[in-house]
This record gives structure tokens, sequence and C-alpha cells, in this order.
């Protein structure tokens, strides 16, 4: 079969991982790519103008900021393209639902949302152990989503900063759609608490929220998103059932751990761990570690999927915590993959995309949902009292 043809909308951090996935499948071809800013080194063919962008390719990736979505769907749409669009879908439940007629317009157009953590073989885990009982009656999920925006937040283009981006849109659609996903449908009850401390240049109006749910079957729930915390990118599940526990990968159940899922996933060659940082002190470690990043950088890939063998082998022992300890671990490489592979797949008539409109629709209704609450419970809050 022919390989696609794929335009990239936005070529900051999204659009330029999405660009590396695609260029591992051998479904696609040529790859061009389009910013209204100037691009250098964005490692895919830049073209002048959205149009010319459009007239060469068959389908688009839209990685764009968050409140620009929806005219570049409907953009993509009109000019008769197939769209993957990262998260958020859009930015309210109001242009979720504007979308829809679009959509409609187009049937024979494939769509799909880039809603990846789902597909982190950790998590896609625990799915699984949820179905087949092996957590027995679950009681307790939480996920939660912490991310240090102060220097990512201008990397490759500064629109966080000037433009007020939701938190719970733009973060904690991971958790929600983790969430809702095992827990088969929306929560029954929500509340929301939302807070301002630190990285008070940040236009969003909140840079921390916590949210607390009731899914059906009372299962309690809790997810936690940040935008500044000083801790290495971090998203995580936790499920308590009442014949076992479930943290990262790691199970316990009839009193002894087992590791049940390796959070790289296995046999694939593009997963590409991120060692943020080592907490261990001495000589040895710390130029061993400054070894490896010299490695990285030059691009020396055996040696890199030899340190991928050797982290994962160390956090699979349960004294040490699931990418925490030593090592502090973010990799959702191949998470990313299985969402980029399905649409090509998609595409070309193999497979139905994995996230739909629907499903990212009911992310966005309960990220608004939560965000208002939010404001409200801030609003109502009593005032602190003078001693802090």
């Amino acid at each position: 079969m022919k390989p696609i043809s794929i335009g990239i909308l936005g070529l900051g951090g999204a659009g330029r991982a999405h660009a590396r996935r695609l260029r591992r499948n051998a479904g696609v071809g040529r790859i061009v790519g389009f910013d209204t800013k100037p691009v250098t080194d964005s490692g895919v063919e830049v073209v002048s103008s959205l149009n010319e962008m459009l007239a060469s390719v068959d389908c688009v990736s839209i990685c764009t900021p968050d409140h620009e979505h929806f005219p570049d769907i409907v953009r993509c749409l009109e000019a008769n393209k197939h769209v993957l669009v990262e998260k958020p879908m859009v930015k309210s439940h109001a242009e979720a639902l504007a979308l829809r007629p679009h959509l409609e317009r187009y049937p024979n157009l494939v769509f799909g949302v880039h809603h990846q953590m789902r597909y982190a073989p950790a998590f896609a885990k625990a799915r699984e152990l949820i179905s087949d009982g092996t957590l027995g009656k679950l009681f307790y999920v939480e996920a939660n989503y912490w991310h240090d925006m102060t220097e990512r937040a201008g990397r490759f283009d500064d629109w966080r900063m000037k433009t007020p981006q939701s938190l719970l849109f733009g973060h904690a659609c991971h958790p929600f759609d983790l969430l809702m996903w095992l827990c088969d449908g929306a929560p029954q009850q929500h509340k929301t608490y939302l807070s301002k401390r630190g990285f008070a240049e940040y236009a969003s109006p909140y840079t921390s929220s916590t949210t607390i749910f009731r899914f059906d079957g009372d299962v309690i729930g809790k997810s936690h998103i940040n935008s500044f915390c000083k801790f290495p990118q971090l998203n995580n599940l936790v499920l308590l059932g009442d014949e076992g526990t479930y943290i990262d990968g790691i199970l316990y159940r009839e009193g002894r751990f087992e590791q049940v899922s390796d959070f790289f996933g296995e046999g694939k060659s593009y997963a590409e761990p991120n060692i943020a940082e080592m907490r261990f002190s001495g000589r040895a470690l710390s130029l061993g570690f400054r070894a490896y990043m010299e490695a990285l950088s030059a691009g020396l890939r055996a040696y890199m999927n030899v340190m991928n063998e050797l982290t994962a082998r160390v956090m699979r022992h349960p004294d040490y915590g699931f990418r925490q300890t030593p090592f502090s671990v973010y990799n959702h490489d191949q998470a990313c993959q299985v969402v980029i592979d399905n649409f090509v797949d998609a595409v070309l008539g193999r497979a139905e995309v994995l996230v739909n409109y629907e499903e990212a629709t009911r992310v966005i209704k309960l990220c608004e949902e939560t965000e208002a609450d939010g404001f409200e419970q801030w609003r109502t809050a009593a005032p602190r009292s003078s001693n802090g």
C-alpha cells in the first residue's frame, strides 16, 4: 500500500515529537510541517503556508496551542484531510459540541485524539487486572500528573506565558481520561480545589488542582495536577482492590510483590527512557550519570539501550519502588507511538481510532465541570487567618 503523506501543524515540542514517531512508521512517506512562527531544526520539510501544506498531504497532525485546536480541526476537515489532534481536543465543552456537525459532514475522514496515557504498558496492564478480577472489588483509584512548566513553558513557544492555559484541560485531561477508561465511565460526583502557589508569571489563574471523584460502584478516586512542583515530570497510577494493590506496574497480592508490567514495554527499540535524576551520592555514580548523558546526547543508541535495560531491571525490585528510586524516570514514548501508529493504520483502513470524538468530549466535559467547581470553591473559601 502506498505510504501516506502527513502534515504537522505546529512545530513546537509536541509537533517535533509527532515527527519523530511518524518517521518510525513504515506506512508514512512524506512529512511536511507548518508553523506561523519561524522554525529551525524541526526535522521535517517546512513549508511557508498552511494552504501549501494542505495541498500536499493526505492527513494532518494538529499540534498547535490548545485554544487554536477548534479552528485548525475545521480548516483541515474542510480541506478533506484526516485529522489527529493533540489533547485537549478543544478548549471548551461548547466547542466540543460545535465540532460534531463538522465531523458528521465528513464521515469518510478519520478523526482521532491524542490521549495516550491509556497505552503506557503499566497503565494498560491496570485495565487487564481490573477486568480479570486480580484486584478483586476495586474501591480506590488515583492518577496524578506533576509537570514543572517553569522552564518548559517557553522552550519552543511562549504561548502559555501569554494565553491563560487551563491546566485542567491541558494537564488533567491525562489522568481524567485514564481514570474514566479504567472505571468505564464518568464519575457520578466530583469536588475540586485550586490554588496559585509559585510560578506567579504563568498566565494560568491557578497552578495546582486536586479533584476527588466518586465513580459507579462506590469507587473513590483522586487526581492531583500542578505546573511548578520541584520534581521531574511524573504521572502515576494507584489501584486498591479488596484482593490486591497495583501501583505503576507492581502488583501486591497474597503477601508478596510482583512486577507484572514494565513501564518501558517489551522489545520496543524505540523506547527512550528519560532519566532525569539519580538520587544517589558518590563520585562513581555522578561520573556514570554524566557519561550516560553525554552518550545519549551524542546519539549512541546502543549504549542507551543497555542503560534502558539496566534501569528497568533495577526498578523491578519492589524495595526501590517503580520509576521513582533510585531513578526518577518519565517515559511515555511507547504510549504515544501506539496512538500515532493507530492513526496511520486507521487512515490506511486497517483499524478504528483508539480515542474518538465521543471519548474526548467526555474528557472535555469533566475538565470544564471540575474547573468551574474549583473556581467556585476558591471563591467561597473562608479568608486565611493573619498568621497563615
